[in-house]
């Protein structure tokens, strides 16, 4: 019988990509940082049943969105 593990990354292997991402944008443990924002509520519901239904939590995803953000846009840190 498969694991529950390879079952879930067959039908979703974004997940495997998205966990790997959130795993290397925690290895680092010098400071962790909490931060707060005010969101329009229609769409934080939207957000948190979307990450509901794709069975990751809301402060994975936005781990992970930072993460993105930084990568994409850490050049601009290198040019001055």
């Amino acid at each position: 019988m498969a694991k529950l593990k390879d079952i879930l990354i067959e039908q979703a292997p974004e997940m495997l990509e998205i966990r790997t991402a959130v795993n290397s944008f925690k290895s680092n443990t010098d400071r962790n940082k909490m931060i707060s924002a005010y969101v329009d509520i229609e769409r934080y519901e939207k957000f948190k049943a979307i990450n509901g239904l794709r069975g990751i939590s809301n402060n994975k995803i936005l781990n992970l969105l930072i993460a993105d953000y930084v990568l994409k846009y850490e050049k601009l840190l290198k040019e001055d």
